[in-house]
């Protein structure tokens, strides 16, 4: 985030922070599933298209292992890690992979080819960084990682690959599963904040985890004020509407479901809810 002069506004890491990228891509997709139509299409197509530009032109081939990798520099969803060793972080690979699959998806849909480099990335993009059968936060990060308040003291990303997100082709589903539940117990959760509890819920529902979806979204650091605002807590200023948007997406997700999912309300639990929804859409 630069002001016109090149130079960094308002905040020294925001130039850096890359995850956000893919976000009107996710956008475009679910104004399409409301519309279907063709303008839609075309509304989109322009910012789909230059999204999906970006994406592909900031991975970069990694002459050793032939894969794209996404940094350094860049700082991860935390902001915790240092910029200039931050490399191939576990939820961007996900969701870069995400993006890419619906940019093209994009093109297909108005009858135009899909750009070689955007194909040439998502097919090649470095595979997410593994430790002990658990995905880490990124590529080298020290192996101990789980036991460093360092890099468990902020937004737990990694559940994000498989609850904010659909299973994208490079995550494995139990890996993302038994990551997740380590989060739960390894996690300074008492330093979680805003929409890091509905994106913990999605995640918990997403894996059969309903129980535990709803305690996170009862979470007592999961505030609102009397007027219904949303508590930005020690961290941020109050109203902190992140946390009001993410508590609305996932419910509308534990709800109405996912792509994929079973049966009614499959985020909540079958004993003691009775869920009704009306004119909703399913979540990717």
């Amino acid at each position: 985030m630069t002001d016109p002069a090149g130079r960094s506004a308002p905040g020294e890491i925001n130039e850096l922070l890359i995850w956000e990228q893919p976000h009107p891509l996710v956008f475009a997709e679910y104004e399409y599933r409301a519309t279907r139509s063709m303008a839609t299409l075309e509304k989109w197509h322009d910012v789909v298209h230059a999204t999906a530009d970006w994406m592909a032109v900031y991975a970069h081939r990694n002459a050793s292992t032939g894969f794209f990798d996404l940094g350094p520099p860049m700082y991860v969803v935390s902001e915790d890690t240092s910029p200039n060793v931050t490399r191939n972080p576990a939820f961007e690979l996900a969701y870069w992979r995400f993006g890419l699959d619906h940019a093209s998806t994009w093109m297909e849909r108005m009858g135009e080819a899909v750009p070689a480099e955007w194909t040439e990335v998502k097919d090649n993009l470095a595979p997410l960084p593994i430790e002990d059968e658990l995905y880490a936060v990124y590529e080298g990060i020290p192996s101990d990682f789980w036991d460093t308040p360092t890099f468990t003291n902020d937004h737990p990303a990694m559940v994000g690959l498989y609850g904010w997100l659909p299973q994208t082709a490079n995550v494995s589903l139990t890996m993302a599963k038994a990551t997740a539940e380590k989060i739960w117990t390894s996690w300074n959760i008492s330093n979680c904040w805003g929409w890091d509890f509905p994106m913990l819920a999605m995640s918990a529902a997403r894996n059969g985890e309903t129980e535990k979806a709803i305690e996170w979204l009862l979470h007592p650091l999961f505030e609102f004020d009397d007027v219904g605002m949303p508590v930005g807590g020690v961290r941020v200023p109050t109203p902190y509407f992140p946390g009001s948007g993410s508590l609305l997406y996932a419910m509308a997700m534990m709800a109405e479901g996912w792509d994929g999912s079973k049966g009614t309300a499959p985020g909540f639990p079958k004993a003691g809810w009775e869920v009704r929804t009306e004119g909703m859409s399913k979540a990717m």
